[in-house]
């Protein structure tokens, strides 16, 4: 198991926990529905996922970062 198996595998997780700190406050502090945080949590995924999937087919290392940056 090489260091950048593990890395790859640990991204996905520290992805949806980076992106969803930003719902849980929004929620938390505006007062809306806790259910509005899983909306917004989908939403930043489907996000990230779109920029760093435009970012492979444009070979633009900005963007296959996504939102995260990882």
């Amino acid at each position: 198991m090489t260091k950048e198996a593990v890395w790859e595998a640990i991204k996905e997780p520290l992805r949806l926990l980076v992106l969803s700190v930003i719902p849980l406050l929004l929620v938390y502090f505006q007062g809306l529905p806790y259910e509005w945080a899983g909306v917004i949590i989908l939403a930043l995924r489907l996000l990230d996922k779109f920029l760093h999937e435009i970012g492979k087919e444009i070979d633009s290392s900005v963007l296959t970062k996504g939102i995260t940056r990882f």
